[in-house]
């Protein structure tokens, strides 16, 4: 009898295992992963620093516009300072992949936050701050296409991130992103981001220099995002702690 228990024990843990393999190999999508990487290699270099400005716009359509720096390493960590208006310069945040930490001028230390909240104010968040090649960070799967477009989908790799997934849609002339959709459940859009005004921003790269908002939940706030300069560069690795964070400014002199 107890022969015949543990062959069943046996058996029962190699189909939880053959399960778990199967599903893995499924989750795998080679024709949508080696789309978005191709849409990555082209609107981002291996490493960057880039300079925009966000401008947020509130219901009553007052306006403010924030001047930004930014940089990311090989294996996407990001820092991000505002240069710009006086009353919020020297606020940074860095991403380290799972968790974000911002720092205010005055404070000691950084404190923890989340790619949900936002350093600027307005419809974008810190992820879309921090944006780099969405590869990283995400798991694609080509949904569909048509004569001009690719459609993914994109799962975020760690539940860090502030949706459950993304719909891309590829400008498959350009191979770069026309249009993003956030979800915060399965039939439910948070936000969608419309790419514009695609140049060549340096050496072999060519990339939407304008990202326009439309908040679903809150239709009457919209942010536009606007590329300065993007080149390739590669800061020092230490900008990329914590601990750096009260310095990040060091790295404009």
């Amino acid at each position: 009898m107890m022969s015949k228990i543990r062959t069943l024990l046996k058996i029962f843990v190699l189909v939880l295992c053959f399960g778990s393999i199967h599903q893995s190999w499924a989750y795998v999508d080679v024709e949508g992963e080696g789309i978005l990487l191709q849409v990555d290699r082209t609107m981002f270099p291996e490493t960057f620093v880039n300079y925009f400005t966000i401008e947020n716009t509130t219901p009553d359509m007052k306006k403010d516009s924030i001047s930004l720096f930014s940089a990311q390493n090989k294996i996407g960590q990001s820092v991000v300072l505002i240069v710009a208006p006086p009353s919020l310069l020297g606020r940074s945040a860095f991403w380290d992949g799972k968790d974000v930490w911002t720092h205010m001028p005055g404070e000691l230390e950084a404190r923890k936050s989340g790619l949900q909240q936002s350093l600027v104010g307005g419809v974008f968040n810190n992820m879309d701050l921090m944006i780099g090649p969405y590869h990283t960070h995400h798991h694609a799967q080509l949904e569909g296409e048509d004569k001009d477009f690719q459609y993914l989908k994109l799962i975020p790799k760690t539940d860090k991130i502030p949706y459950i997934f993304m719909k891309m849609k590829v400008n498959k002339n350009a191979k770069v992103v026309a249009e993003l959709s956030q979800y915060v459940r399965e039939d439910t859009v948070f936000k969608r981001i419309r790419f514009e005004d695609v140049k060549e921003v340096s050496h072999n790269s060519h990339r939407p220099t304008t990202m326009v908002t439309f908040s679903e939940l809150n239709p009457l706030y919209r942010s536009t995002w606007r590329l300065g300069t993007q080149k390739e560069e590669q800061v020092t690795p230490e900008a990329f702690h914590v601990e750096f964070l009260p310095k990040l400014g060091q790295l404009l002199k």
